[in-house]
């Protein structure tokens, strides 16, 4: 079958690589442009062509458009596709573009639609200790994440070896290795005609937003489970982050909710085992992993034998 991919960044990846294991090879994948990354603004291939890159027969399906207009269609429609899968693009694809497909175009959205749709998902999960998540595989409509379903698989956070600690990092692997796993499965099946796509209920919607660095700015009067589960969602982006005194930015990476004998919130204090902690609104939060802004992430432990007045 004619297979057009669609795909960015590193949770595309599982799902690419199934397909080609699986003999459902992509004849073209199309990824963002390169784009300029770190303060030397030199240009980074996306972690989808990265990947297919190591291999040079691979690397021949890379298309790398700029915008979807008229000329990009008109070339995927000379490729006479038959079936469009999306898995973390980036863009939304123009209507043109989707009734090329006979086949509709699929998307793997990590979470039980119609339960988070939008661009958070994974962070939204863990910020509401949800015991469950998953994924979903859905036809594209032209809205966000609208479209009726194909299959749903459930990932049970608590039952997992990561139980209520998981990370972002974490649960973002677990859900692209579930996503393509599910995709191989059923894709044969929908081209057959054996899967009845069932229209999600729109009343039992809800949305996450999209996250800016602002976001992870950290208000140490929420309770320290709270600003926990915050820092295993937000990490690495937008990150978690207090300013000091210095206006300089400490980045927490990794924090522990401990019971503490203060009673006022914001006030910083040493733990017996040597790490620096700070009240919240409800309990206290101990900072294990930390980065001051322009140097390496080091333990609390560290940081605090160079910085004695804690946080100043």
């Amino acid at each position: 079958m004619n297979i057009i991919f669609f795909g960015t960044s590193e949770f595309a990846i599982p799902a690419l690589h199934a397909l080609i294991k699986h003999n459902l090879s992509p004849i073209v994948v199309v990824t963002s442009p390169d784009k300029p990354k770190n303060r030397g603004k030199q240009l980074t291939a996306s972690p989808i062509k990265t990947w297919l890159q190591i291999d040079p027969h691979l690397a021949k399906l890379i298309l790398q458009p700029t915008t979807i207009d008229a000329q990009f269609v008109s070339h995927i429609a000379n490729l006479k596709p038959e079936v469009g899968i999306v898995v973390s693009y980036g863009k939304i694809l123009p209507k043109a573009l989707i009734e090329l497909f006979p086949k509709g175009v699929l998307n793997i959205h990590p979470s039980l639609l119609p339960k988070y749709r939008g661009p958070s998902p994974i962070q939204t999960v863990i910020l509401n200790n949800d015991e469950k998540t998953g994924i979903s595989i859905m036809l594209i409509d032209g809205k966000m994440d609208h479209g009726p379903t194909l299959a749903r698989q459930e990932f049970l956070i608590l039952k997992s070896k990561f139980s209520n600690k998981i990370t972002y990092n974490e649960l973002h692997d677990e859900l692209s290795e579930l996503g393509a796993q599910t995709l191989v499965e059923i894709l044969p099946k929908w081209i057959d005609g054996k899967i009845t796509p069932m229209p999600q209920d729109d009343g039992q919607a809800t949305y996450t937003k999209l996250l800016k660095k602002e976001d992870g700015k950290i208000d140490w009067t929420k309770p320290a489970e709270e600003i926990e589960r915050m820092i295993r969602a937000y990490n690495p982006w937008p990150g978690t982050y207090t300013i000091l005194k210095d206006e300089k930015i400490l980045k927490i990476k990794k924090g522990e909710v401990i019971i503490h004998q203060l009673s006022s919130i914001g006030a910083f204090f040493k733990t017996p085992d040597g790490f620096p902690a700070i009240v919240c609104g409800t309990k206290a939060l101990k900072f294990l992993v930390v980065q001051l802004e322009g140097k390496k992430e080091m333990s609390g432990k560290a940081y605090l034998l160079g910085h004695p007045n804690l946080l100043e």
